[in-house]
């Protein structure tokens, strides 16, 4: 197995971008909780490939350069033809209007545990919808599975 080596990602970026270019992929492990729970810190990790604004759809994660140079990658929750807005999936506010030219790639393949999940998979995408649904009940619904992993965690 491969060791994982942690960078800051103003680093890596520059050349993840290089690699894209060329028609190629990338896979990179998953750092920060705004995703949760469909893509999990130093647990899950994520294939970003190259995209077209036309098959750019609602509930698709996005990695994103905000004008401020930081990096994010969030769902996009709602768009039009000028742009777009984009939400983590354990937050309950929606960032936005984002450009579409801010984004610099498209999450195609989560795996987890060595086990890959297409975001194109029908099963996927039907979650992804159910959740996006339940943004004004997350908060709830997030600390009542932090709640009872710690009631867990006890027994």
């Amino acid at each position: 197995m491969c060791k994982v080596e942690y960078v800051k990602a103003e680093t890596v970026f520059t050349m993840v971008k290089e690699i894209l270019a060329k028609g190629n992929s990338v896979r990179l492990a998953v750092t920060g909780t705004s995703m949760y729970p469909f893509l999990r810190e130093h647990v899950d990790s994520v294939e970003l490939a190259e995209f077209s604004i036309l098959s750019i759809r609602t509930g698709y994660i996005v990695l994103i350069l905000r004008d401020n140079g930081e990096y994010v990658m969030h769902r996009i929750v709602k768009r039009s033809e000028e742009s777009f807005y984009m939400a983590g999936d354990a937050q309950n506010w929606i960032e936005g209007p984002v450009r579409y030219d801010q984004i610099v790639a498209v999450v195609k393949k989560v795996w987890r545990n060595e086990k890959q999940v297409e975001c194109s998979n029908a099963l996927w995408r039907i979650y992804s919808k159910i959740w996006m649904g339940l943004m004004p009940l997350r908060g709830i619904i997030l600390n009542t599975i932090h709640f009872l992993s710690k009631v867990k965690k006890c027994l």
